[in-house]
Formats: structure tokens, C-alpha cells, sequence
């Protein structure tokens, strides 16, 4: 079955009852979480979408994740049209050439063994500027996974990264420069 990806990106901040009734969800399973975890997640690997809802009565769709590379299953190809005129393979530079310079940098890192790459933030362009698009990109700079989510989280992200820079804990990428 198709997704149609782009209306389910639109639907951020609505129910979950309201997207499943509308058939943008083919799935039977709800989104599910520990009573503790403020996320109940709805995960369709095989449709490369994992849906992040609030774990609340009314499951509001807080974020959408398209997974467009796998490092273990090479020859998986996402299976929906892409959202926004998006890629199935898109480098940073194809991103930033489309997008301009992202709103939100942070530096890829490696925590214990697993290799966490490169991830930038942008606002979309209008009619969908108060959608926000994260790209995470593997080691050679391809666009493994596309996360949206409403612009305002994206701005609280922005808060929480510049808190982080001013106290020291967190280097800006410019300081990584040689000076001359």
C-alpha cells in the first residue's frame, strides 16, 4: 500500500484517530508507550516511517521519520513518493542547493561504536514554512533519514543548542576552524 507521505507530514499536531480514519495509516496496531514516556511511537519499518505521537488520550502527531538509506540492507529503496519534491538520493550539498544554509548544524559524533552523522535542520519553504525538516546524513554526506516536525520544536531545539554553545558545553563547528 502507498503512503501518501507529504498529506501525513501535514497532519502534525492532529490526533492520531483523526489520521488513522482519514486512511493515511494502514496499519491496524496503534501507536504505543511506557506510561512514564511522554512518546508513544507508531513504527511501519517496512514502510521506512516511524510516527512519534504524544502518549496522551489524544495522540497528537508530534514528528515523521523517513528512513531513505540502511547501512545493513543496502538494496532497500524507500517504497512512497517522496514529500516537498525531495530525493530518494539527496547529498547535503543537492539539500543546501535546495534549502539554502540550515537554520539548526550539528557536528556528526560517535557514541560508543555507532557512528551518528551529521544532522542539519531547515524550515520548509511556503505554503510549508511551520514544518521544520532534519536530514542526517551518513558518512559520505547522503541523506539517510528525513525527520519533520512543526517549526516550532525546530526553534526549540535552536534554544536548547545555543543554551548548550554559551555555557561551554557544546562546540560550534566554526570553532573546529584552523586559524591563520
Amino acid at each position: 500500500m502507498k503512503i501518501n507521505v507529504e498529506t501525513l507530514v501535514k497532519k502534525l499536531g492532529e490526533p492520531y484517530q483523526d489520521i488513522h480514519e482519514s486512511s493515511l495509516i494502514p496499519y491496524k496496531s496503534k501507536p504505543h508507550g511506557d506510561s512514564d514516556d511522554s512518546t508513544a511511537r507508531l513504527d511501519m519499518k517496512r514502510q521506512g516511517i516511524y510516527l512519534a505521537f504524544t502518549n496522551d488520550n489524544e495522540k497528537l502527531l508530534r514528528e515523521v521519520t523517513l528512513t531513505l538509506g540502511d547501512e545493513v540492507k543496502t538494496e532497500w529503496i524507500f517504497p512512497h513518493e517522496l514529500p516537498f519534491g525531495l530525493e530518494p538520493v539527496m547529498s547535503q550539498q543537492w539539500v543546501r542547493e535546495n534549502f539554502g544554509l540550515p537554520m539548526i548544524y550539528v557536528d556528526a559524533k560517535i557514541v560508543m561504536t555507532i557512528y551518528m552523522g551529521v544532522k542539519e535542520i531547515y524550515a520548509l519553504p511556503i505554503p510549508n514554512q511551520y514544518i521544520a525538516a532534519a536530514f542526517t546524513y551518513d558518512k559520505n554526506f547522503f541523506v539517510q533519514k528525513i525527520t519533520f516536525y512543526p517549526i516550532e520544536r525546530a526553534k526549540e531545539i535552536q534554544n536548547a543548542l545555543e543554551k548548550k554553545r554559551l555555557s561551554g558545553k557544546l562546540i560550534s563547528p566554526m570553532m573546529h576552524e584552523k586559524k591563520t
